[in-house]
């Protein structure tokens, strides 16, 4: 009778997801994993990029990792110490250069990649007596973000976030109103009010990194910011 192959496990780690405070325990990916992180990559497929990463991770935790409370720059974070840990610090990659469009080679040690985690305030007034009680994007709201069309995903991120709007008086649970109901309030407050929503998106706690170089071509100075999953994902994010 063929003797069954030995069994060979990596070592299991530990993280601590920055915004949400979440103890991880986790093993580096294997072979199999890593490409099928390399074919993601290469279809360019949005949808397919994020099931991907997601079915990777989770194999990665053995299901524990919440994708429910972690935000989505925890696991943004959590990502690029799965990818440390399993291929590396080191990643080198190519970006066009802003002047003459020639490619510039890029070596970035992902331990530098930092987070701000220092949570903002999630009230946003929208007058002095009315405002909305928000709640920070999970991995799993931005999957369903991306797979809406492009002009609505405005009003459709901020009606998924909504916690509750409130007033002077009381609470109005976002659970007792249609999508609908939702989508016409919102249509109704003005530029203004609608920026101090953006506002809060934008001071949104986010895994972000700036590159500063000159292009060996045409010697010009310029800068890039690395933000969020998807920059860090394409840039070599598997060896």
């Amino acid at each position: 009778m063929k003797k069954m192959l030995p069994v060979v496990n990596g070592p299991t780690l530990n993280c601590v997801l920055p915004v949400s405070g979440i103890k991880v325990k986790y093993r580096p990916f294997v072979v199999k994993e890593q490409k099928a992180l390399l074919l993601a990559k290469e279809s360019e497929n949005q949808e397919n990029i994020l099931d991907t990463i997601k079915a990777v991770m989770i194999s990665c935790t053995d299901g524990t990792l919440d994708f429910e409370k972690a935000t989505v720059d925890d696991i943004a974070f959590f990502f690029l110490q799965l990818r440390i840990a399993s291929v590396g610090e080191e990643v080198k990659f190519s970006i066009p250069c802003a002047s003459c469009d020639q490619p510039v080679i890029m070596n970035l040690n992902l331990n530098s990649v930092k987070i701000n985690a220092k949570k903002k305030n999630n009230i946003v007034m929208i007058t002095d007596s009315i405002g909305i009680k928000f709640r920070y994007p999970t991995f799993n709201d931005t999957i369903a973000i991306d797979m809406m069309d492009a002009e609505l995903r405005g009003i459709g991120a901020t009606k998924m976030l909504i916690e509750h709007i409130f007033d002077d008086e009381e609470i109005f649970n976002k659970s007792e109103y249609t999508d609908e109901e939702l989508e016409k309030w919102i249509l109704g407050l003005t530029q203004d009010q609608l920026r101090n929503i953006e506002n809060f998106f934008q001071d949104i706690p986010k895994l972000k990194h700036e590159l500063n170089f000159t292009c060996p071509h045409c010697k010009t100075e310029q800068s890039r910011l690395l933000e969020g999953l998807h920059n860090f994902f394409r840039l070599g994010s598997v060896a």
